[in-house]
């Protein structure tokens, strides 16, 4: 080592708490940075990889029935590169002890090769279009089939047009469009053991269905570049012979759009979180290079009188930085690694993509040692600037002090008076170091803004599970019938021992008008003096169901941009009959968090579709002590397509929080790290710089435990102004985060309940107590002789 290496381990040596503290904030830094960078970079390859290679859809077409033909008509439009038709639709799986699920029936042409939305096999083998058997092959999605431990060969019953159809299972399977297999948008979370995809030939599930030789729904991959609502508007008037029900491009597709939006928040964490590490470490590194060179002008002075240039001296305290920031890469390169593959795996848990997803990512791990370099390098070159005015002559004399100035404090004479000497001091100590106390206190702002938005998500989930679940939903089962009925058929299951309340519902699709703008929704009709739903407006009160007019969704409301006392035209998109249009008034706009629904009276409804005392569904209220019973009859009914049990719901979401549990308490840890390094650096410099005012104060006959509370009162204070300012900051950050986290599948609400603003404060005060605790360690071991003497 040259002579300017040695002094430099030799003052990394010196100052290793320091040294330590700041290598840990940044490490935190480039941790975040490559482990969501990564685990971004990673799922997003995947994704597009499996996108590519299965074909995966660009617009979906929805239709009562279509022949089959119509696909070379599709195919024929400019910009559509391949179409493919299939039959897709809902039916009940009958299980073993009478329980009941939904299967997704969709099926695959054979061959598949040049298919849209193409299957890839992971277990078993591919299904046969003539089974030697005679009876009918089925692929299920990995999760289904784990979740009800379903194996090769395995019978599955299900109910397609009134009659029990046995499928044999022949392997597991998915696709790009049930990478995140949910049954709806009114799901919180997949259900794997009531909700499952059920993949068969094309051929079979006409039979099964009686749709010999036609469609009910298009898929088309299309060309790059092309206008997709322009191809789109060809092919809706080459089906509108067929009841167009729905169309809607990829982006809207129910897995797609979640998986984009884990993607989305993702990409943003990766850049925003990284960056408040490495400006907060930048900041440090500053303030403690300053002071280092501003300690050190002897010692520069007698470099300058050997004849070391201004450069040389510059780039030596630089060099501090830098081996902060290559330690610190070379640590959060590891854990940043090893912490992408735990976040890869909870991703293979959740989403249905058979690619590698843990691969190591070469340009995250460059781009985190460039922005740690970077960040050394600015903060070094920074901080030693005042190096270039240091004399060789004047170093050898101690710096002269600064002229005293009054705060503000001291001119209110009342005030200052009644201040205890100790407190006074470390006003005064705060007035001579402003820079350094501001640093401070803005790490500690964000630290404890930190706390408050990894402690908020729970409160966030605990309102909407209360809301949705408590509040909105007083049901204790929904059923969905497999085809509308008369409104007295009810009366069979009202009957059933246990049911206490039974209330009819209609599940209207629709598409609405308003202003050339256009928006599909779903027209929930309920009766007017509906119990078992309650309905709550944007400002969360209560709303009473109109005889006439509509609740729009306030989502709906937004795409439509309509507003209370609006008219629009609605075109029903039921496939069943001929498709109806009405107008309806606007009588008020209603607030879902999950899901999304517009409401009419149920007479409404019929009167829309010119019918009377029809429905789809029903909601009912059980007796407690009777459910098991009440759900096994209804188990029985084959002329019911779903069961949805509200207990059952709310169970599955708890069970799938574990993934939540590991982020808060990531973050928490960050949030802690952040904390911990500033104030102890902060205390670190505080008490280097006063160690001559400190050993004074021994030699008068103050304690050690006097001394170490005077410093403590100066940290109090930067502490106190930080956790206050921290708690609405972390406030704003939270509802940040909800507006970037909000979908259209469900608005994640921004509520911080007060326990979280207390818990945030005492982990803040926590952590800053035992950082200043270690920070003035030295106190106890001051040498009065030395730090007293006279070096002049």
């Amino acid at each position: 080592m040259n002579v300017l290496t040695k002094k430099l381990w030799r003052t990394i040596q010196r100052t290793k708490g320091q040294f330590l503290a700041l290598v840990t904030v940044v490490m935190v830094g480039v941790i975040v940075n490559i482990s969501m960078s990564t685990s971004y970079n990673n799922l997003k390859l995947s994704q597009d990889l499996f996108y590519q290679e299965n074909n995966f859809a660009d617009y979906y077409f929805h239709v009562v029935k279509a022949p089959q033909e119509v696909i070379k008509q599709i195919e024929s439009v400019p910009g559509v590169i391949r179409a493919t038709g299939r039959i897709q639709k809902d039916v009940p799986i009958l299980k073993e002890n009478k329980q009941r699920a939904t299967a997704r029936l969709t099926s695959y042409p054979l061959p598949l090769d040049t298919a849209v939305n193409r299957l890839h096999l992971l277990t078993g083998r591919l299904f046969e279009k003539y089974p030697a058997g005679g009876g009918i092959e089925i692929l299920l999605d990995p999760q289904y089939a784990a979740a009800n431990s379903l194996a090769i060969n395995d019978q599955v019953t299900i109910v397609a047009e009134g009659k029990r159809v046995p499928l044999t299972v022949v392997g597991t399977a998915t696709s790009p469009e049930f990478i995140y297999p949910m049954k709806d948008a009114a799901s919180l979370m997949p259900e794997p053991k009531t909700f499952g995809i059920i993949m068969l030939p094309h051929h079979q599930a006409q039979q099964i269905l009686n749709l010999t030789g036609q469609i009910n729904q298009v898929v088309v991959q299309l060309a790059p570049g092309v206008d997709e609502e322009k191809v789109a508007e060809q092919i809706k008037l080459i089906l509108e012979p067929y009841g167009n029900l729905a169309s809607y491009p990829r982006k809207q597709q129910l897995s797609h759009a979640v998986l984009q939006g884990e993607l989305d928040g993702l990409k943003t964490q990766s850049y925003f979180l990284p960056i408040i590490f490495l400006v907060i470490a930048a900041a440090i590194q500053f303030v403690m290079l300053s002071r280092l060179v501003k300690t050190q002008r002897l010692p520069i002075g007698v470099m300058k009188a050997l004849g070391y240039s201004n450069w040389q001296i510059m780039l030596h305290y630089t060099g501090y930085a830098l081996s902060v920031a290559v330690l610190a890469a070379v640590l959060g390169t590891l854990l940043g690694v090893w912490l992408a593959a735990i976040f890869s795996a909870t991703y293979a848990q959740y989403f249905n993509l058979p690619q590698a997803i843990g691969a190591l990512n070469i340009k995250s791990i460059l781009s985190a040692f460039g922005l740690s370099l970077s960040v050394g390098v600015l903060a070094g070159l920074t901080a030693t600037r005042q190096v270039v005015t240091i004399n060789p002559a004047e170093s050898m004399r101690p710096e002269p002090p600064r002229s005293p100035r009054k705060m503000l404090l001291e001119r209110w004479t009342w005030l200052w008076r009644n201040l205890e000497a100790s407190w006074k001091m470390g006003l005064r100590s705060i007035g001579r170091n402003r820079l350094r106390f501001s640093i401070t206190v803005l790490g500690i702002i964000f630290a404890v803004g930190m706390l408050v938005v990894a402690l908020f998500t729970r409160d966030s989930i605990d309102y909407l599970l209360k809301t949705h679940f408590e509040q909105e939903q007083h049901y204790d089962y929904f059923l969905r019938f497999t085809a509308p009925v008369k409104e007295y058929e009810l009366l069979n299951i009202s009957r059933i021992d246990g049911v206490i309340i039974t209330e009819p519902i209609f599940e209207l699709p629709v598409k609405m008008h308003f202003a050339g703008r256009s928006a599909e929704d779903v027209l929930l009709g309920l009766p007017l003096e509906v119990k078992l739903k309650e309905l709550v407006s944007e400002s969360g009160q209560p709303l009473r169901l109109p005889a006439e007019g509509l609740l729009i969704n306030e989502r709906t409301a937004r795409k439509l941009g309509v507003k209370v006392g609006d008219e629009i035209v609605i075109e029903t998109l039921l496939g069943l009959g001929p498709a109806h249009s009405a107008t309806a008034k606007i009588v008020g706009i209603n607030r879902q968090l999950v899901g999304g629904s517009s409401y009419i009276s149920l007479d409404q409804a019929n009167r829309v579709l010119q019918e009377k005392q029809l429905i789809s569904g029903a909601m009912l209220k059980v007796d407690p002590g009777k459910t098991s019973l009440v759900e096994e009859k209804l188990n029985e009914l084959t002329g019911v397509s779903s069961i949805l049990s509200r207990e059952k719901e709310l169970d599955n979401f708890n069970q799938n929080l574990d993934s939540l549990v590991y982020a808060i308490s990531i973050m928490i840890t960050f949030a802690a790290i952040l904390g911990f390094a500033i104030v102890y650096n902060a205390s670190v410099i505080n008490f280097a710089e006063r160690k001559r005012e400190l050993a004074s104060l021994r030699v008068i006959g103050f304690s050690s435990q006097e001394v170490s509370e005077l410093l403590m009162k100066e940290t109090f204070l930067q502490s106190l102004l930080g956790v206050t300012l921290g708690l609405p900051f972390g406030n704003l950050m939270a509802r940040a985060y909800v507006q970037a986290a909000s979908t259209e599948l469900f608005t994640m609400p921004a509520v911080v309940y007060p326990l979280t603003y207390v818990l945030s404060a005492l982990l803040g005060i926590g952590f800053i107590v035992v950082a200043h605790l270690f920070a003035v360690k030295g106190v106890k071991q001051l040498d009065l002789v030395a730090v007293l003497k006279n070096n002049d």
